[in-house]
């Protein structure tokens, strides 16, 4: 999980640098226009929820969505194991349960 996040940490950098370099390149009024038409984004969350970047971006966006997807994965395993682990208890549980009332309607 930290591997992941820091994947998109070093993305993010990249990407900022990425756009600093064109915004150089291009002069002060065409870099003031890319910022208000939006043209090149760098949050890895507003990535993540579109399709359709490539480059930079399109790396930034599959690393967001790997974390999002791994984030999930402590919460339902801290459900799902003590689940499984009991599964053996209730099993013998009710295997007494079964056993007194079939003793109870034999009439031992």
């Amino acid at each position: 999980m930290f591997r992941l996040e820091r994947t998109v940490q070093e993305l993010q950098r990249a990407c900022v640098a990425e756009t600093e370099a064109e915004a150089k390149k291009q002069g002060a009024l065409s870099a003031l226009a890319s910022i208000f038409s939006g043209k090149m984004t760098c949050d890895p969350v507003e990535l993540a929820r579109s399709d359709g970047y490539t480059g930079i971006q399109g790396q930034l966006a599959a690393a967001e969505r790997d974390v999002l997807r791994w984030a999930n994965w402590p919460q339902i395993s801290s459900i799902a194991i003590p689940l499984l682990c009991s599964l053996p208890w209730l099993w013998y549980f009710f295997l007494r349960r079964i056993r007194e009332l079939r003793e109870a309607i034999g009439g031992k």
